[in-house]
């Protein structure tokens, strides 16, 4: 019944939430150059959170000619899903990250096999730091670390110790939303799609496996486009940049509070709970962004 109210309804609210969210995001915020990267690496706590927090990038890379490649950080065997009971779930969504290799023109997948929402219990982030002295990437993208998602910000954390050992250092880690809206203020980094948001858009369709909508996370491409005034630009992906040490920082300042975060944020996948989860507990999002 609340699914089917929540359908009946979008039609009609999404316009003016969309709206009401430009106004909200309104800036004067400068397009960040995509810069000449040979390799690049993306940690994805699960298959999906690649294309839905930088898609339009990693096809901007591509075009360019970089290297990207996609580390998988858990199995995915835990996520809510409407798969087919003759294929293990991690199968499945694993055949569903290969079907837009092409698409966005990542380089490798590389599968770290982690159990499924258990990540807040890994302690050594020695794959972690193997992998970065491996690929050596120009950069690193990486989830926020604040989500409402455990395992994004645990394998964030798992990141910052690893960095602060690797002997390869990139030039920048840029943290990438997902299901919690970073406060506008604290966006430093906006990369233009426009022209990559039809191949973001088309790459969603293909996690067939996956109940949850991802209108949400597509609307605020052309939201936070309104953070930046060249009318030219309609869609954007945002980041938090920081250089490896002051990323470090963060996750150091942040460890010495309680780090479990899903009960005070809503997921942002879905258009007409946008406000809801932009705006619930933002003082204390706020707070934990100005601890870090």
């Amino acid at each position: 019944m609340k699914q089917a109210l929540l359908n009946n309804a979008t039609p009609f609210l999404a316009p003016a939430i969309k709206a009401s969210l430009k106004k909200f995001y309104r800036s004067e915020k400068q397009i960040t150059p995509l810069e000449n990267a040979r390799s690049v690496l993306v940690f994805a706590p699960h298959i999906d959170d690649e294309t839905i927090g930088l898609g339009g990038t990693i096809r901007k890379y591509a075009s360019n000619g970089a290297e990207v490649h996609i580390a998988v950080i858990t199995d995915g065997n835990k996520s809510n899903t409407s798969g087919s009971a003759n294929q293990s779930l991690a199968e499945i969504r694993k055949n569903e990250l290969v079907s837009i290799q092409d698409l966005l023109g990542f380089s490798s997948i590389i599968y770290m096999e982690y159990q499924d929402s258990a990540m807040a219990q890994v302690e050594s982030s020695d794959p972690f730091k193997k992998l970065i002295d491996e690929i050596r990437p120009d950069v690193i993208y990486t989830p926020s670390l604040i989500d409402a998602h455990p395992d994004h910000v645990f394998s964030s954390h798992l990141v910052a110790a690893a960095l602060k050992n690797s002997v390869h250092q990139p030039s920048l880690i840029r943290e990438y939303e997902i299901n919690c809206p970073v406060p506008p203020e604290e966006i430093n980094c906006i990369i233009d799609i426009t022209a990559e948001f039809e191949v973001k858009k088309q790459a969603t369709k293909a996690f067939k496996s996956q109940v949850i909508a991802f209108d949400g996370f597509l609307a605020l491409a052309s939201i936070k486009a309104s953070l930046v005034s060249d009318a030219r630009v309609k869609y954007v992906e945002t980041f938090v940049e920081n250089a490896p040490a002051a990323f470090i920082e963060a996750a150091e300042n942040l460890k010495k509070q309680d780090r479990n975060y899903q009960n005070h944020f809503k997921q942002a996948n879905r258009t007409i709970t946008l406000w809801w989860a932009i705006f619930k507990n933002i003082n204390f999002k706020k707070a934990l962004y100005q601890s870090r």
